[in-house]
């Protein structure tokens, strides 16, 4: 009739990770920090940090990313730091690239300086979270009260 699942099956099935995405009609600007996989097939202005990222082919980072294991399919503007960095037919990187290792595959647009060092190396700043001031109503100068009467003035002045 109906199958049943063991416990062990819905426990390993709920404890995986799905990957995030940014879909293609999105833009997003801000941070990412993401501990899974993060697919990237919209635009991202700002700093992606994740273990995995997949910069799709209509994906686009404009900023700073850094992850274990990186495949480019896209456009990437920054630099990139990664342990294992592939850039497949297709992509277009301008920015250093350092790297543990690398794969480039013909097709791909590749400019800046490879470096090789991968995350050990290279330990990036910490993402300072975004502060927000909060909302304060604006405030009449001292004079509000003088330009209100001058508009009175001026408005009865005219013939």
């Amino acid at each position: 009739m109906f199958f049943k699942r063991t416990k062990s099956e819905v426990e390993t099935s709920s404890n995986a990770l799905d990957p995030s995405y940014i879909a293609r009609d999105t833009s997003f600007e801000g941070n990412i920090i993401c501990d899974g996989e993060i697919h990237i097939d919209g635009m991202v202005r700002g700093i992606v940090r994740a273990h995995t990222c997949l910069i799709d082919a209509h994906g686009e980072i404009l900023g700073e990313l850094t992850a274990e294991h990186i495949f480019i399919r896209g456009r990437m503007i920054g630099p990139v730091t990664g342990t294992h960095v592939n850039i497949q037919a297709g992509a277009h990187v301008e920015g250093n690239v350092t790297n543990e290792t690398i794969s480039i595959e013909n097709g791909a647009y590749v400019y800046g300086s490879m470096r090789q060092g991968g995350l050990a190396e290279v330990q990036p700043a910490p993402v300072a979270p975004v502060q927000h001031e909060p909302f304060m109503p604006m405030k009449a100068s001292p004079n509000a009260e003088d330009v209100v009467d001058n508009v009175r003035l001026i408005k009865t002045a005219k013939p």
